[in-house]
């Protein structure tokens, strides 16, 4: 397949720790990996790979992966797969005591009855939020945010605007005072990448760290929030709204730093700069959309199927032989779904890799509808509409400095680390 394969066990083993200094060092080392989204381009690796099969075995992580979209789907749904026991495998390798094992009360790692009632207990909470205050919120923010750089032609969206929004808005529904938001928000992205599809001791030494570090921080709030309940969110999952759920600390502090941190904050930050970019590069449809408003969601399911900023799904292991593709998928064997290429398969999606903002049907799987599906949607939802309207609101065009901006580089995640814009003001 392709002869680009690079097996980043063997690289790892090569290297003394010490060298490993970060994450992206690893990323660097196997980015030509056809299997991994890397820093590049990945979407027409993805659509060679598909004329070859809608599955493949990928060297890098040790992983199966999905690629079209039927398979991704039907995966999604299918109860014949474990997350608890590639957790198993991570805890088998790095040991005991270390941030895999804290997670096996993980909602994203459960299986079977357990998963199903703490979703349910979660999504209770959720339904307590109001989202037209939270949407005013939002959009106080942002316009705030937007005006304060009205003196400015050039800025980096990233660091001004997306850094800061999904912080503010988990922070908010948590009950985290403002002055210490973005102390807890600097943890995410190490949490997250100790979740990604290739470990390292680094990367595993680094969410250890960060997993200590929302232990110290949120315990005494939730000890005082079970003392003191108030409307915020985290007080509504301590006040068990379905009966027989009773939440420990260490669930808790998991549902903080696992479905609100790493899945809203970090994946959201990605979104917003993936967002200005794609209206930077697509000038026409951000004028269409300036005109009608209505656009506005339509644009913005289309860029998560266009673009998604989480590239892949948490992985799971066969309980059993399965065939899937016309491949024989091992029980014990590791699977992930690539939704970047499930969503740009041409047997669902005409002309997939165009950005078109009237399409419909538009059924991408960047929310990994199914057992799984992502809780947190409706937040991701309203916050990327509330981004698009504030550019329309306050600039009439944008463009990107591509000199002076950075792609982030992971293997599950795609977006901005640093993404310089010039702006048109109204």
């Amino acid at each position: 397949m392709l002869g680009l394969r690079v097996n980043i066990a063997c690289i790892i083993k090569s290297l003394k720790l010490s060298q490993v200094v970060d994450m992206q060092d690893a990323i660097l080392s196997f980015q030509q990996d056809p299997c991994l989204p890397g820093w590049g381009d990945p979407y027409s690796v993805y659509a060679r790979m598909r004329t070859e099969a809608p599955i493949h075995w990928c060297e890098g992580p040790g992983l199966w992966v999905i690629i079209s979209h039927a398979e991704a789907v039907e995966h999604m749904k299918d109860h014949r797969f474990s997350r608890q026991q590639h957790l198993d495998k991570l805890i088998s390798r790095f040991g005991n005591g270390h941030i895999f094992e804290k997670q096996k009360n993980d909602l994203p790692y459960m299986d079977g009855s357990d998963h199903a009632r703490l979703r349910h207990h979660v999504t209770n909470a959720y339904h307590g939020i109001e989202f037209s205050t939270l949407r005013e919120f939002t959009t106080s923010f942002l316009d705030s945010r937007l005006e304060s750089l009205s003196s400015q032609k050039q800025f980096d969206v990233v660091h001004e605007v997306a850094d800061l929004l999904p912080v503010m808005v988990v922070s908010e529904l948590l009950g985290v005072p403002a002055d210490q938001q973005e102390q807890v928000g600097r943890k995410v992205g190490s949490f997250v990448r100790a979740r990604g599809l290739t470990q390292t001791e680094a990367t595993m030494e680094k969410g250890d760290d960060s997993m200590a570090f929302y232990e110290e921080y949120f315990l005494p709030l939730i000890h005082e929030k079970r003392k003191n309940p108030s409307s915020d969110l985290l007080s509504r999952l301590i006040a068990d709204p379905q009966e027989g759920v009773h939440l420990s600390d260490e669930q808790l502090l998991l549902i903080i730093s696992s479905n609100f941190y790493s899945a809203s904050v970090y994946t959201l930050r990605l979104l917003v700069g993936t967002l200005a970019w794609v209206m930077a590069i697509n000038p026409h449809a951000y004028a269409r959309i300036q005109d009608n408003r209505e656009l506005v969601v339509s644009a913005l399911e289309e860029l998560l199927r266009w673009d998604p900023p989480a590239q892949a799904t948490n992985a799971s292991v066969a309980l059993e032989d399965i065939e899937i593709g016309g491949k024989l998928v091992k029980a014990g064997d590791s699977l992930s779904v690539l939704v970047g290429a499930a969503n740009r398969d041409p047997k669902t999606f005409p002309d997939p890799d165009q950005f078109l903002l009237d399409r419909h049907p538009n059924p991408h799987v960047s929310f990994a509808p199914g057992l799984h599906q992502c809780l947190g949607l409706q937040i991701a939802r309203m916050e990327g509409e509330a981004a698009l309207n504030a550019f329309c609101d306050h600039f009439s065009s944008l463009s990107m400095i591509q000199s002076e901006s950075q792609r982030f580089v992971g293997d599950r995640f795609r977006g901005f680390d640093r993404l310089m814009l010039e702006v048109s003001r109204r």
